[in-house]
């Protein structure tokens, strides 16, 4: 089994992912949202597999999201999984969902912010996935997960996402790309 670490793992994504990871026998530890992620992927450095869910919206998102990026990269982690957001995703080959003309200017900054972070991981040579709810992030568990673009109709639960992650942890089949997943 994996030796996994979960940044964020006391939000309601990071706990669930955590949760089922260890249900499948994996070796977990987790680190909830307080410390910083660059302080915490140095102390946690090594695991077969880091996985992402923090945030910190009292820093400037591009600044943030990139030395998360680099941190984590530096972590020494053989895979890296990220929570993504699906403005992020493409709607047509080379157009995200967030350049759309109606997309919500406030919006942008963090949405940039994580593309730069996703940046970073692209241009090393780390083997990563950003994985990206693919609409409204909540709701009751279907108990099943599928691939989906940037639908902002699409549901997706926490337990449905964790399953979706733990997945890729166990047979990885995306690599070095971005995808959104929606509750089936």
């Amino acid at each position: 089994m994996a030796k996994i670490v979960v940044f964020g793992a006391s939000g309601k994504a990071g706990l669930q992912i955590a949760a089922v990871a260890q249900s499948r026998g994996h070796e977990v530890t987790r680190i909830g949202r307080d410390p910083g992620v660059e302080a915490a992927a140095e102390a946690a450095a090594g695991p077969d597999v880091a996985v992402s869910t923090v945030v910190d919206l009292s820093r400037d998102p591009a600044e943030f999201y990139t030395s998360a990026a680099r941190a984590l990269v530096a972590s020494g982690a053989g895979r890296i999984v990220v929570v993504g957001i699906y403005p992020l995703l493409e709607t047509a080959p080379g157009v995200r969902f967030l350049d759309n003309p109606d997309f919500p200017a406030e919006h942008k900054p963090f949405c940039l912010g994580h593309a730069a972070g996703v940046e970073v991981l692209a241009a090393s040579a780390t083997d990563w996935l950003a994985m990206s709810p693919a609409g409204n992030f909540g709701g009751t568990s279907t108990g099943r997960y599928r691939v989906s673009g940037p639908d902002p109709a699409d549901a997706l639960t926490y337990e449905d996402f964790a399953v979706a992650v733990a997945d890729e942890i166990d047979h990885p089949t995306h690599r070095h790309t971005q995808i959104g997943i929606a509750s089936a």
